[in-house]
């Protein structure tokens, strides 16, 4: 029961820093490419702890690690790309309930058999669903779906490529190897002057630069302690129970930016009309209980 608690407590701190993304994003206007970059390279601080958790790896893992670590930059581009162009309450149920159905199909293509029964009820509920909290009535609503599942797929596949390179050794060592493959990739970018305007000019735009960067660093640190402190759970409690309540992270989202919306409309541009709030809330509570069947 405390550990089931403390999971949704924690998901209620993820819905946070989603809605801390979507203003950093779009109302401080920072450029995706340029959020991205910063994000990434301040994970870099990871490799602090490096001494803890050294493990040697055959060359093999340690370009397999790097490798998704470049792939991972290309992920958080997308979604923060898909982050920027719609509301934080629609995108993000909507690409984090379609990535186990990217996961299940990208299982089956890889050879591990035929769908079984959850699968198909999960499937049924997190597809209709993730659309439902998704549909919009405009014409760019189709490019922004596109770009969606896109963001989806591309998190199912890096999840598959970081659980192959990471087979060997402490999590926490594979992962400080595949931090340094996503904040090389990155840096390499700098050499092509599009790409370094793209990252630093933005900063002429940004309003309230001292705040803005007070919230962002703020943001990391939540965003950081609060990824250890999931890692710390899936140790004490079935991992399967806590996937299965992420759901609540969508239903905390909602209820969060409706009281951001009615307080400071502003902040995160969120449509709070009463049928707009009762599809995403229909949509949610599909991608809730598709979400359920999985993982129990």
């Amino acid at each position: 029961m405390i550990i089931t608690l403390l999971a949704i407590f924690q998901y209620a701190v993820q819905a946070t820093v989603d809605l801390m993304d979507k203003f950093l994003i779009s109302t401080r206007k920072i450029e995706p490419l340029a959020y991205t970059f910063y994000t990434v390279v301040m994970g870099l601080l990871i490799v602090l702890i490096w001494p803890l958790t050294y493990f040697s790896l055959p060359i093999k893992f340690i370009l397999l690690n790097l490798l998704s670590g470049a792939f991972f930059s290309l992920v958080m581009y997308v979604f923060f790309k898909a982050l920027s162009q719609g509301e934080a309450s629609r995108v993000v149920p909507f690409v984090f309930g379609l990535v186990p159905v990217f996961d299940i199909l990208i299982s089956i293509t890889t050879g591990r058999g035929i769908l079984t029964a959850a699968e198909v009820a999960a499937m049924c509920l997190l597809i209709p669903g993730a659309l439902l909290v998704s549909h919009q009535k405009h014409s760019s609503w189709g490019k922004h779906l596109a770009l969606k599942t896109a963001s989806a797929f591309l998190f199912s596949s890096y999840y598959a490529l970081w659980k192959f390179g990471a087979q060997l050794g402490p999590t926490l060592n594979n992962l400080i190897w595949n931090r340094l493959g996503a904040a090389a990739v990155l840096l390499v970018l700098l050499c092509w002057p599009i790409f370094r305007k793209k990252i630093f000019s933005v900063q002429q735009k940004v309003p309230n630069k001292k705040s803005t960067a007070a919230m962002f660093l703020f943001k990391q640190v939540l965003g950081g302690a609060n990824f250890i402190f999931l890692s710390f759970l899936f140790v004490l409690g079935k991992i399967s129970i806590i996937n299965a309540l992420q759901g609540f992270r969508y239903i905390f989202l909602l209820l969060f930016s409706k009281l951001i919306t009615k307080k400071r409309r502003h902040l995160i541009e969120e449509d709070d009309s009463k049928f707009v709030f009762t599809q995403k809330t229909a949509g949610i509570i599909l991608i809730f209980l598709g979400t359920i069947f999985l993982f129990i």
